[in-house]
């Protein structure tokens, strides 16, 4: 005989777990939020020591908490497939991933079919957006730029991002050893619209007064400027994530290098309504590795 706790104190924690809230979990299994903390409390009690520590601003887990999630979490998702197996649910899982343009073109659209290869049976939505998605509530999970001392709870942050200023290679020949405000002014600046001006934070950075003598191009992401710089020549910013690809090929160059570490980072945040799938699961593994924190240019 199995000496396990009931199945409804082990769902109870694991939905507790992943939103870091009683009352998220209580939603998500359709019961009170009274209900969930008996049942956490039950669990804590089989195991004589506390799972969770409850602050006045949410649940944070216990080493012991933080040690028993991942294979709870495990075999839930494994019971979950085997029944959907029984039932005849479709072999074939699906996952719906909301994401900006830029990072879906400059990045996810490079690397994804490493993840592919790896499970060929998902069937793979992607959504692009600019700014704002109004079809957030769609996806399982939505990749969001955010600030790094102020992302939601259930986000995961996916590395650092530098700020990279590039230009075409005939522009960079024309650079010198340090960045120069006549170098800077003299040549077709091209702007990303949003809600940080990167170009205006290098530049004061570097202590230049921008002053373009022709008029500036502004693009409503960085996909475009990226283009627009490559293609009819140019001067922009971008994060270092963005950069990689037009780096490696060569299109462009950081004729100063990789810039400063932005306060601002790439995070992937699931759906909190819904319960997190074991597609989600494995994606959100792939993408951290991809993307690991201590990543440089």
């Amino acid at each position: 005989m199995r000496n396990l706790p009931h199945l409804s104190y082990l769902e109870a924690f694991e939905a507790a777990a992943r939103h870091l809230s009683f009352t998220r979990a209580a939603e998500e299994l359709n019961c009170t939020q009274a209900a969930i903390s008996q049942r956490v409390r039950a669990l804590e009690h089989f195991f004589s020591r506390p799972l969770f520590h409850r602050r006045s601003n949410g649940l944070e887990l216990t080493d012991v908490g933080m040690a028993y999630l991942p294979g709870i979490a495990d075999a839930l998702d494994r019971a979950e497939t085997a029944t959907q197996g029984m039932l005849g649910a479709a072999a074939q899982t699906s996952l719906t991933v909301s994401a900006p343009l830029s990072f879906v073109i400059l990045w996810l659209s490079r690397h994804l079919g490493q993840f592919s290869a790896l499970h060929p049976q998902m069937e793979l939505r992607v959504n692009s957006t600019i700014w704002t998605d109004p079809n957030v509530e769609l996806a399982d999970l939505s990749i969001l730029l955010m600030d790094v001392s102020q992302r939601e709870p259930e986000a995961i942050r996916l590395g650092q991002e530098r700020l990279m200023l590039l230009c075409d290679p005939e522009t960079a020949k024309q650079a010198q050893n340090r960045p120069r405000a006549d170098w800077l002014n003299a040549h077709r600046l091209i702007y990303v619209e949003g809600r940080m001006q990167l170009l205006d934070r290098w530049a004061k950075t570097e202590n230049i007064d921008v002053a373009p003598t022709s008029a500036a191009i502004k693009a409503d992401n960085a996909a475009t400027a990226l283009d627009i710089a490559a293609s009819a020549g140019g001067i922009t910013t971008t994060l270092s994530s963005y950069a990689a690809s037009y780096l490696k090929s060569g299109r462009l160059v950081a004729p100063f290098g990789v810039g400063e570490i932005l306060p601002v980072a790439l995070h992937v945040v699931p759906n909190s309504k819904r319960k997190r799938s074991r597609s989600a699961a494995l994606f959100i593994q792939w993408l951290s590795g991809e993307i690991p924190f201590d990543r440089q240019i």
